[in-house]
């Protein structure tokens, strides 16, 4: 679904993505991590159309989006969530997931099929998304006066309004207790089964070796390892970049199956 080449962006003289190749495939969650400043948000970034690459290509559903900006990616079906939460604060929790279903809406055939043929069917998606992130009950309340747990449900539910077959998920568990990392488990594999394809960039270990088909590993840039979750637990390149030495597998197993 995704193909990632040679994909590179330097700042300056910093390499923050350096030589990655990368698929997504189709249907699958897959897990992208690696320690801070390893490049995991300049990769969904990229990938989103935030940064342009210093080089290297991507490639959506067997097109070069490279050349195309934020909007037409989410157009084409590229949704994301952010690490730093970005809803509309001043709109109800209501109208912030309505806004996301014109997201993949062009010219006047979308807005007729919408607004004329199938706006009902929009709302009940709405209504849908809102019981799914258990939030139906304050849907009437400004998003900028969540809980912070609930604001990041709000941002999942957005994200899953647009109808993207691809989510870029950019540390969703961020901030949250054990028991809404839990229940983000349950929504994450849902999605999946609705057949979602999904890209997790997480540093809550426990989740992404729960809820992942596939791991990839960046350090400095560069791709260290991808496998299945075991295979990534146990590879000594992995337990390196964690621990900065070779030797720390009780630590390193910890970290990675808590």
């Amino acid at each position: 679904m995704l193909e990632l080449t040679d994909l590179s962006r330097h700042f300056g003289g910093v390499k923050a993505i350096d030589g990655l190749d990368l698929t997504v495939r189709r249907g699958e969650i897959l897990g992208l991590i690696g320690p801070n400043g390893s490049g995991k948000s300049t990769t969904v970034n990229l990938i989103a159309g935030l940064y342009a690459p210093t080089r290297g290509e991507m490639r959506f559903e067997d097109r070069d989006i490279g050349p195309l900006p934020p909007h037409r990616r989410a157009e084409l079906g590229i949704a994301r969530t952010f690490q730093n939460i970005r809803l509309f604060s001043q709109l109800t929790v209501w109208q912030n997931v309505w806004t996301a279903t014109v997201v993949r809406e062009r010219g006047w055939a979308g807005f007729k099929a919408r607004w004329l043929a199938g706006a009902s069917a929009a709302r009940e998606r709405a209504e849908s998304l809102l019981e799914f992130s258990g939030l139906a009950g304050k849907r009437d309340q400004l998003a900028g006066n969540l809980a912070f747990g609930e604001q990041r449900r709000l941002e999942l539910a957005r994200a899953a309004a647009s109808g993207a077959p691809l989510l870029l998920l950019d540390e969703p568990a961020a901030g949250m207790n054990a028991e809404e990392i839990d229940e983000l488990d349950a929504r994450i594999r849902s999605l999946r089964d609705q057949g979602r394809t999904i890209l997790l960039i997480e540093h809550h270990m426990d989740l992404v070796m729960n809820v992942c088909d596939r791991v990839a590993v960046l350090n400095f840039g560069r791709k260290i390892a991808e496998g299945t979750p075991a295979e990534v637990q146990d590879d000594p390149q992995v337990r390196a970049a964690y621990l900065g030495a070779d030797d720390g597998d009780e630590l390193m197993s910890a970290a990675l199956a808590a």
